[in-house]
């Protein structure tokens, strides 16, 4: 069986009994609100982007097992879940059934934040491609809305033993309204037990959310901290490539490591990533 199956599977599933953390709190990190509080209010927590939630995210049931809408301040990234129950053998488990997650990609070290667009596909496989990464998607597009050229990739999984099939669906997007050159990050999926229908993500779930999408310019400062944040990034996997230290997963060439270094402005060769087709 696929490892990225079983994975996924393993970190959806969570077992009765287990000791949950409280569903309401803020700290240094992350917000976590509960979603029937907040899934008809307009989402503006973000600093980049602000949207409005999906329909089938507004009329989530008050949760017991997960608050449901969750920020993490440092990533910029907006995560909403609504959860189902699903037995498997003689097991009865929780698992995410519908998420959602609206990624201001903040962050120095966020994948592919160096690459430009036409490039970010070719290394992104290359990295999927690799023993330990998490796979080839099945479909890859370029396509465009409201004027962000964007990058799209489907996936799906299924887990027999576990009886849970999955759908998700991941878009890279560049704009140029907030003075950011990286991109922002949408991603929708659905987790469901083996024999029921889910939902057309793309129409349900992503087409809403751009439809409401709104970017915000970002102040000069804090641009000037994420770029600080890249360089500094930069600088870590130039010094461990320096002292043939790993970084990440790679291959024996290190093509993954020299391209990223490539585009972080070191004068190093750009090498032929060569990513496999499915």
């Amino acid at each position: 069986m696929n490892l990225r199956v079983i994975g996924y599977a393993s970190a959806a599933v969570l077992l009765v009994g287990c000791v949950q953390p409280p569903l309401v709190y803020e700290n240094d990190r992350l917000i976590k609100k509960m979603l029937c509080e907040v899934g008809n209010q307009p989402v503006t927590v973000a600093k980049r982007l602000s949207f409005e939630l999906p329909d089938p995210f507004r009329s989530a049931p008050c949760g017991t097992i997960s608050s449901g809408f969750s920020y993490d301040k440092k990533r910029d990234e907006v995560s909403v879940t609504r959860s189902g129950s699903f037995n498997y053998g003689t097991t009865q488990a929780y698992a995410s059934s519908l998420y959602l997650s609206v990624d201001g990609y903040l962050g120095g070290d966020r994948r592919g934040s160096v690459y430009p667009r036409e490039k970010f596909i070719e290394e992104y496989l290359a990295y999927a491609a690799l023993p330990d990464g998490p796979g080839l998607p099945d479909k890859v597009d370029r396509v465009s809305f409201k004027g962000y050229q964007c990058v799209r990739f489907y996936e799906f999984w299924k887990s027999t033993p576990a009886g849970i099939w999955n759908d998700e669906v991941k878009y890279w997007c560049w704009e140029q309204e907030s003075g950011l050159n990286q991109p922002f990050y949408l991603e929708a999926g659905q987790r469901l037990a083996i024999g029921v229908s889910g939902i057309d993500l793309e129409k349900t779930l992503i087409m809403p959310v751009f439809e409401s999408l709104k970017i915000n310019p970002l102040s000069h400062s804090l641009i000037a901290d994420l770029n600080s944040q890249i360089r500094s990034a930069c600088a870590l996997v130039k010094s461990r490539y320096d002292q043939n230290l790993r970084w990440g997963s790679d291959y024996p060439d290190k093509r993954l490591t020299l391209t990223r270094l490539h585009y972080c402005g070191y004068d190093v060769p750009l090498p032929d990533l060569q990513a496999p087709s499915r």
